[in-house]
């Protein structure tokens, strides 16, 4: 039978979303850039994906519940958001609830390269042309793309999104955060926050230290990378080979075996009625500020699998004390 997705709020926005969202990264196809990893024209996101399996990805989950997708002007150089455009737009059945729709300011590709920018006029130039690939008057969220300290400076890029937000041109706004939990945490207490994308994970699980400045501030959590780039799908090992249009070739040896092995350590959550994947998205949902968690999907089979994870049984509190032990002897994954 049909999964039961669950609901939950996203933060003060009010919005009601499916804890289990979409994130559109996989969906753009493949796409290389310069200045990114390297020099070279390196590869910018994961192996190719067809337009019509893209739309065919969105439109399972709109007949499926999901009530939001995550995507950003540099997922697949423009292409992600116009392929959500178009999905949306090709979709004609029923929808229980609002589809919400989230992008990302300040990272996008410029003549074949990666840029990062986070000033006012970058901020105002990429909405218009987010809006305009969405085809949106309005945009739901818009969040800034993970911006440094230093990339953040003064914070001219998230005082340019208030405007945005007064002007009605967008309904909320927010962070993407980047690996730095202080400053996520210093963002968080300024008050303007929505919206907070973070990369809470098995792997990453400290980022569960901003959760109670969410709480306080009532900021919508969005978590982003739950399964650690596919790691905690249990599908990776030593041998595994990345093609060549996926980033995760160009990451290296020892941070690839690094990461087979501390996952390894968590295949104890993986049983007959739950992979390994629906137990790591379990164990984020645990935390009740969290409203919605988005795994990237490739095709809709990984997206029926993640949204199956409503049903699958609950971590019991042996499991819970395991995973916390594990994370006691371990530091945190280096980024």
């Amino acid at each position: 039978g049909r999964s039961i997705l669950r609901y939950r709020t996203l933060g003060r926005t009010g919005l009601l979303v499916s804890e289990i969202g979409l994130r559109c990264w996989e969906l753009g196809g493949s796409y290389f850039l310069r200045d990114r990893s390297s020099s070279d024209n390196d590869p910018a996101g994961y192996t190719d994906v067809a337009e019509q399996e893209a739309h065919a990805t969105v439109h399972w989950g709109l007949a499926n519940g999901l009530t939001f997708i995550d995507t950003a002007p540099i997922y697949g150089n423009g292409e992600s958001e116009r392929r959500v455009a178009r999905a949306l737009a090709t979709w004609k059945g029923p929808t229980e609830h609002p589809v919400i729709v989230e992008t990302k300011l300040g990272v996008y590709g410029e003549a074949g390269r990666y840029r990062r920018v986070f000033t006012r006029e970058i901020v105002l130039r990429e909405f218009e042309l987010s809006r305009e690939r969405l085809g949106r008057d309005v945009i739901d969220i818009d969040l800034l793309h993970s911006p440094s300290r230093e990339e953040f400076g003064a914070g001219e890029s998230l005082a340019a999104l208030g405007d945005l937000k007064r002007e009605g041109k967008v309904r909320f706004i927010g962070l993407s955060s980047s690996y730095d939990v202080p400053h996520t945490l210093e963002l968080l207490e300024t008050g303007l926050l929505d919206v907070l994308q973070i990369p809470l994970s098995l792997l990453r699980p400290e980022w569960n230290a901003v959760l109670d400045a969410c709480r306080r501030f009532d900021v919508g959590v969005v978590v982003r990378e739950p399964l650690y780039s596919g790691y905690l799908t249990g599908r990776l090992d030593e041998n595994t080979q990345f093609a060549q249009d996926d980033q995760r070739r160009v990451w290296g040896k020892d941070r690839h075996l690094d990461l087979v092995r501390r996952a390894k350590e968590f295949s104890f959550l993986a049983s007959d009625r739950r992979t390994l994947a629906q137990a790591a998205l379990k164990w984020i949902l645990a935390f009740p500020e969290v409203s919605v968690v988005i795994a990237g999907s490739a095709n809709a089979g990984e997206l029926a699998e993640n949204m199956a994870v409503s049903d699958a049984p609950e971590l019991n509190p042996l499991d819970l004390e395991r995973v916390a032990r594990l994370h006691g002897a371990t530091s945190p994954v280096k980024v």
